[in-house]
């Protein structure tokens, strides 16, 4: 599924990397590195993350988005409301061809209340971005897979696109 990301979202996200680009972790930079080059990181993860927005919106998926500051790492990027409970969801965006995997931090899995995963691929072609939503898995998919990975930058948790779920099942999840 792909979804072209409105021009009102990639200002969104291009404001708040502009904003985060100094206050941003350098745990995740095993790309490289700069002030740049983390506003051009954090502007792909959020638009990632708008371009599940508007999956969320087009769906009637009841969710609310991450409000903390750019000063702060976040703990989530969405809250979706199941009908008898709350979800925490982490969008995951590649943006290399060769991002063939969804990773996950062994030490963020254990520490963030994350209960669900949407890994997707963000594209742009003259400035116009668009996601294609790869699949999604549950923390506890994670856990019972249990493949961890050390490619030179911390153990990962990792997931092949084979074992995530297919997006059309997300809302029956719930």
């Amino acid at each position: 599924m792909e979804i072209i990301i409105k021009k009102d979202l990639i200002k969104e996200a291009l404001e708040y990397a502009q904003l985060s680009k100094s206050f941003t972790s350098d745990t995740h930079d095993f790309h490289e590195g700069g002030l740049n080059a983390k506003q051009r990181k954090m502007f792909e993860g959020k638009l990632g993350e708008k371009g599940v927005k508007q999956f969320f919106i087009a769906n009637n998926i009841n969710f609310k988005e991450d409000e903390s500051s750019h000063k702060d790492a976040d703990e989530y990027d969405f809250i979706i409301f199941g009908t008898s409970q709350k979800y925490f969801v982490d969008i995951k965006t590649r943006t290399q061809k060769f991002h063939i995997r969804t990773l996950e931090m062994v030490k963020q899995l254990k520490r963030k209340k994350i209960d669900i995963y949407i890994s997707v691929k963000l594209t742009n072609q003259k400035n116009d971005y668009k996601i294609k939503i790869i699949g999604w898995c549950t923390k506890q998919d994670i856990l019972k897979i249990n493949r961890i990975e050390n490619n030179g930058y911390l153990d990962n948790y990792v997931m092949f696109d084979n074992e995530l779920r297919n997006i059309n099942d997300l809302k029956s999840f719930f």
